[in-house]
């Protein structure tokens, strides 16, 4: 039997670039019928009247028929609109254009969210040429060029703060299949293929909450915080908690992290997320962070051995773009590294460090939430009426009620969800500080990654790690731990072998929280008792069609479990979390988000007959 595009990946090559032949016939037929620009605002007008979206009226108010009894603008939370050709984006930008009239005309307070299908992406020299053909939508058109990405076939989340653009960059029926969401208008009647057939109960579309509620987000690292961000910008009523002294206390709490995707050589669901989510926090250090903080230095993997060589090679056989990922010999490696290596490798153009705290703390201001630091959650149960109920110690002490609560603060997920089967384990990780010296301690200029990584210097340290254990549950600093980080450090730089325990300037000891299959837990959780009642079937037939729903925990959800990736995949989960709680489409692929559903343990273990 044939298996649906939905359950697989992205097939290879990765890249979709048009061809020089096919972009020039593409951009000829766009300037040949332009669609004069008013004549296409007008018949978009029509198209979003007819769908009793927008009137085509001078006001251009919200259609009331839409909004219920009260007549009032703004009062659907969001506009979702899905184009099956998005072409240069023109229609993107009308969308856009008649949006925002909509909120000067009648003070729109709803959020955009644009899914787009490009089969044949446009470079952004071609979308910039053809942009200047529509002078009266310039200022959209700018602003939608500075996030134009690379042609990298999967999903690609553009951010305008309220207007959201989710570029499917994929064959158009692979792009249909992977789609989630239920969409107000379709430009073209597209139909999504897995609107057809039988869909298991747990890769069905979860519950969300109604706009404005108040969601306690527990845990305040970079998990928590970019949830904080996600959420606050569909209009929900944001509270973080974090028992710590300060925001980022725990594994978010580094000086320098990487940015660094570790790619498979071929096409998998775990692939595919690890490449959005680099590319989706790259682009979101551009909007948040402020330079100092983060740097697109580049990132260097080396292949220290004929296995390692063998496999990125193996990965550069699937096509990315070669503004996105090359190969480098030793001496073209050593030159951008600008100091000796032990070897070549793969090279991120556009990746680097970051200093987690400070993304923290911009992603928090910038989210506008409640801060409740120093304060533990002792207490969470569900009332009769689904209110959640906190109980809290610290600084915030006092009972507290909440319309849904986002678990966050990783290995404590587990203290807060006794009653549920969490499949998180922890591990140590210490990570050594070495003073910069114009001799034998000079940083590399990039970062470099073997068995360990090193950064670039910031303010006269540069960061090298991390020690991986299991079996400890130890905070302290540990002497062999920054041994063996020094000879991570030499494995990579070979300049650095005569250094020894003088140079190390500190370190910091963190726990890493990690699931079976290292993605993280990112959705709705259900309940674990019921789950193992109503799908027992499932231990003789696993392909048995359930006419049950999944038996979700109303306003119960969880984003943890990231790993040593958490700085490439918890912002991206943030953005997956808030748009199922906002009831919008999935900023990714169905498959990648059937892959992090935080219920896949509980369904796997009934396949396999282990409970």
């Amino acid at each position: 039997m044939k298996t649906s595009h939905a359950k697989k990946a992205f097939s290879d090559p990765q890249s979709l670039a048009a061809t020089p032949e096919v972009a020039a016939s593409l951009v000829a037929k766009l300037q040949k019928s332009p669609l004069e620009v008013d004549q296409r605002l007008n018949k978009l007008e029509a198209v979003f009247a007819e769908s009793r979206i927008f009137l085509s009226n001078n006001t251009l108010s919200l259609n009331a028929a839409a909004l219920g009894d009260t007549g009032m603008c703004g009062a659907k939370p969001t506009v979702e609109v899905l184009d099956k050709n998005f072409g240069a984006g023109l229609d993107f930008l009308l969308t856009w254009k008649l949006w925002l009239q909509a909120g000067k005309h009648c003070g729109l307070t709803s959020t955009l969210s644009y899914l787009a299908i490009s089969e044949q992406p446009l470079c952004l020299g071609d979308i910039k040429q053809l942009h200047r053909s529509w002078p009266q939508l310039k200022s959209l058109s700018l602003k939608l060029q500075k996030q134009y990405p690379s042609a990298i076939k999967g999903f690609h989340q553009l951010d305008f703060g309220k207007v959201k653009l989710i570029l499917v960059q994929a064959e158009s029926e692979h792009a249909r299949a992977q789609v989630q969401g239920k969409f107000d208008v379709c430009l073209g009647d597209l139909e999504i293929a897995t609107n057809n057939g039988y869909i298991p109960p747990w890769q069905r579309p979860t519950l969300g909450v109604t706009q404005k509620s108040k969601v306690a987000v527990i845990g305040a690292g970079i998990s928590g915080t970019a949830t904080a961000y996600s959420l606050s910008q569909r209009g929900f009523d944001v509270t973080l908690i974090e028992r710590g002294q300060a925001l980022a206390s725990g594994a978010s709490g580094n000086r320098q992290g990487m940015l660094y995707a570790k790619l498979p050589d071929n096409a998998t669901i775990a692939g595919q997320f690890h490449q959005q989510g680099l590319q989706h926090s790259m682009g979101q250090l551009k909007r948040c962070l402020d330079a100092k903080y983060w740097q697109a230095c580049g990132l260097l993997q080396l292949a220290t051995n004929a296995k390692q060589v063998a496999q990125m090679q193996a990965v550069m056989q699937r096509g990315y773009p070669l503004s996105w990922l090359q190969w480098l010999e030793q001496d073209a490696a050593e030159e951008l590294a600008q100091q000796p290596l032990s070897a070549g490798g793969l090279y991120f153009p556009h990746s680097g460090w970051v200093s987690p705290v400070d993304w923290c703390e911009s992603l928090c201001d910038q989210s506008g939430a409640n801060v409740w630091l120093a304060t533990d959650v002792v207490g969470m149960q569900q009332t009769q009426n689904h209110v959640w109920h906190l109980t809290l110690a610290g600084a915030y002490s006092g009972d507290y009620e909440f319309d849904a609560v986002v678990i966050a603060n990783a290995n404590g997920a587990k203290d807060l969800l006794a009653k549920q089967s969490i499949s998180l384990k922890s591990i140590r990780g210490q990570v050594s500080y070495i003073a910069a010296d114009k001799e034998l301690g000079q940083s590399p200029a990039l970062v470099v990654c073997g068995e360990g990584y090193v950064t670039p210097a910031q303010q006269g340290v540069f960061a090298v790690g991390a020690s991986y254990n299991l079996h400890t549950v130890d905070m302290a600093l540990s002497a062999q731990d920054h041994t063996d980080n020094l000879s991570r450090l030499s494995e990579v730089l070979p300049r650095h072998k005569k250094l020894g325990s003088n140079s190390i300037a500190g370190g910091r000891v963190s726990f890493r929280a990690v699931t079976p299959d290292y993605l993280p837990l990112v959705g709705q959780l259900a309940d674990e008792s019921k789950v193992l009642d109503r799908f027992a079937k499932l231990r003789q037939d696993a392909n048995y069609k359930f006419a049950e729903e999944m038996p979700y925990l109303a306003g119960l959800y969880i984003n943890a479990g990231h790993g040593s990736k958490g700085l490439i995949t918890a912002p991206l989960s943030a953005e997956i979390l808030a748009s199922q709680m906002a009831n919008q489409s999935l900023p990714v692929a169905q498959c990648v988000a059937w892959g992090l559903d935080p219920n896949r343990f509980i369904v796997r273990d009934l396949i396999r007959r282990k409970r």
